[in-house]
């Protein structure tokens, strides 16, 4: 088969309203199918409340389905984020994770609305978290308030003017080290991916290392693409999935439709016969 016939067919990094995503996962999954895409996963921030659905809607249909979910930590005091594939929901290891990670962002939320008070504003945490509903609650839910409530005109202002960097620079994310989560999960008879290397602040060098360790303490996967990605990118990434062992996923990230070239099952092509794919050996 050509590689441009099948390569398109495979995403395994996507997200819904249980996160942060335009499409709940009954209607992610039904444009998985409009798009052609056969094997799918639903990777979720942080929560693994949507991959029932997710799969119940996915057999309607006849879509392969593979639990997912995209976890935060940290390596070297750099925020990264690692995909989980291919676990049992009932997962203990896993879910103590998910619940740490998810404390984790509520304590962030708080501090959010603090910080935000702190610059003149009401406290608009209660707010934000009847806004969130059964989605991760963030800084876009603050940035909603702000717009409804007369602040500012829309979310870019938000951000420019009370939600960015610069402006929230005392909020820190204490995400679990990687070491520890890969170390808690290595044995689990999962695939445990490190979700798009080139958006980090690394260089070639730093991202290596990463790699290194990545692979030590128990990382199995890269994602060689990830969206509408740079071809000389996604060929960089082809090499170090070889040079350090690690098998090769794919996604689109999908949050929404942002744009045309936002799509699920879309992304940079890559090289499959040169590569160990993630999903080579499963059912």
């Amino acid at each position: 088969m050509p590689e441009t016939a099948s390569y398109r067919k495979v995403d395994l990094h996507t997200h819904s309203t249980r996160s942060d995503g335009h499409f709940s996962p009954a209607d992610l999954v039904d444009l998985a199918v409009e798009q052609g895409v056969t094997l799918f996963s639903l990777t979720d921030h942080d929560t693994l409340d949507g991959i029932a659905e997710a799969s119940s809607r996915a057999a309607e249909q006849g879509l392969s389905f593979v639990n997912g979910v995209e976890l935060s930590t940290q390596w070297n005091g750099i925020p990264l984020h690692m995909v989980a594939l291919n676990f049992s929901q009932d997962n203990e290891a896993l879910q103590a994770i998910v619940r740490g990670n998810q404390a984790i962002r509520l304590d962030r939320a708080r501090r959010i609305a603090d910080l935000l008070v702190k610059q003149g504003l009401p406290d608009l945490f209660d707010d934000a978290v009847t806004l969130a509903g059964e989605s991760q609650l963030g800084r876009p839910h603050f940035a909603s308030l702000l717009v409804e409530k007369g602040f500012v005109k829309d979310a870019n202002k938000a951000f420019d003017r009370y939600l960015g960097n610069k402006r929230l620079g005392q909020l820190r994310d204490v995400w679990p080290e990687l070491e520890s989560v890969l170390t808690s999960l290595a044995d689990q008879n999962m695939e445990l991916v490190l979700a798009h290397p080139k958006r980090y602040p690394l260089t070639v060098t730093k991202l290596k290392r990463l790699l290194g360790d990545f692979k030590k303490w128990g990382g199995t996967g890269l994602e060689v693409v990830s969206g509408n990605e740079r071809p000389d990118s996604v060929r960089l990434l082809e090499r170090l999935s070889q040079e350090f062992g690690l098998k090769a996923s794919v996604g689109s990230d999908y949050h929404g439709s942002f744009g045309p070239w936002m799509q699920v099952g879309k992304f940079t092509q890559i090289h499959e016969s040169e590569v160990d794919l993630v999903w080579q050996s499963w059912a």
